[in-house]
């Protein structure tokens, strides 16, 4: 297969920063990075507004950088296109690349859009134009992340489960990559109860407490604050276990049930747990990886748009109850 020629459109922490002064053999953490050393695929250029991300971009990759989207499109045509604007610019990003090529993939932030409306648009546009549409959830990507389903669907993580997840730096922002991984493992939400509506980040990004129930389970979303410190962690308690998921996954911990050593009928978790193997030091390369592999019609845990979609309703069902004075209850 031909490589696939990739432009990244944002050039900001996850489009090209997060991993800029950091040992490209040790960290892949961005689009840039992700399709300059994947084999299936050409970084042949990068967008931003900004002139001095531009000028970094080139300096660092060698590759052209631009300030006007319409003419990269035209110039470079590329197969697969990064949208890695502000969430508030999806929408327009898409629209106006739409209007001058149609690429076989788009890879888009997530979430999709901050309006549910402007989700659903995409996710049809895409349907109706043939074009392959993925939302960047990379945790999704992740084969720790891939065990864990595994396990649940095999039994090996009894369900239901009763869980704790810590997000901060907003709902929709950050609690979003949470929600659509335990989508991911526990099966379509039932319902939520909101706890306490708490406070908005930056104005644009509710930080709810909201219960929510899956086919397999019950969560407990808790809201962190993002200006202390970072904080994204899971905690599920299964019948045969507790799973961490800890530091945004870098780290996963499975603790099964044993037996009590002195007391006879008691059972304990055990004190020398499994470490389940993640890598999310080189997450983006396995989005590019999934990707690769969807495009090329194998299996593949890349998430879809439709599937990203799925939980922009769920989190505007959430948003809308937040606020409104309506009942803080909903089933899906």
């Amino acid at each position: 297969m031909n490589k696939l020629r990739s432009l990244v459109v944002g050039l900001g922490q996850i489009g090209m920063g997060y991993d800029l002064h950091h040992d490209p053999d040790r960290f892949i953490l961005t689009h840039a990075r992700s399709f300059q050393v994947h084999p299936a695929f050409e970084l042949v250029g990068g967008v931003d507004s900004d002139s001095s991300r531009v000028n970094m971009f080139k300096a660092e990759y060698s590759r052209l950088g631009y300030t006007d989207l319409l003419m990269a499109l035209a110039d470079l045509n590329p197969d697969v296109v990064v949208i890695a604007t502000p969430t508030a610019q999806h929408y327009e990003t898409f629209i106006s690349l739409l209007k001058v090529i149609k690429p076989a993939a788009i890879l888009c932030e997530k979430p999709l859009a901050y309006s549910l409306d402007e989700a659903t648009a995409m996710v049809s546009a895409c349907d109706n134009e043939g074009i392959k549409l993925y939302v960047n959830y990379m945790r999704r990507s992740d084969a720790g992340v891939a065990e864990i389903r595994v396990r649940i669907r095999h039994g090996d993580i009894k369900s239901p489960v009763k869980g704790i997840c810590w997000y901060s730096k907003g709902l929709l922002n950050n609690g979003s990559h949470f929600l659509n991984l335990l989508q991911h493992w526990l099966g379509h939400v039932t319902g939520f109860h909101l706890l306490d509506k708490k406070r908005w980040w930056n104005d644009l990004d509710p930080e709810p407490d909201v219960q929510i129930n899956f086919e397999c389970g019950t969560i407990y979303f808790l809201a962190a604050r993002e200006e202390h410190y970072s904080h994204y962690t899971i905690e599920l308690i299964a019948g045969n276990g507790r799973l961490r998921y800890e530091r945004g996954g870098s780290q996963i911990i499975w603790q099964p049930v044993i037996a009590h050593p002195t007391i006879d009928g008691y059972q304990i978790l055990d004190s020398m747990p499994e470490m389940i193997e993640s890598s999310l030091d080189y997450a983006q390369w396995h989005v590019a990886d999934q990707l690769a592999a969807d495009l090329t019609g194998q299996e593949s845990r890349i998430c879809s748009g439709s599937e990203a979609l799925y939980t922009s309703v769920v989190l505007d069902q959430i948003v809308q109850i937040v606020k409104s004075k309506a009942d803080e209850s909903s089933v899906l």
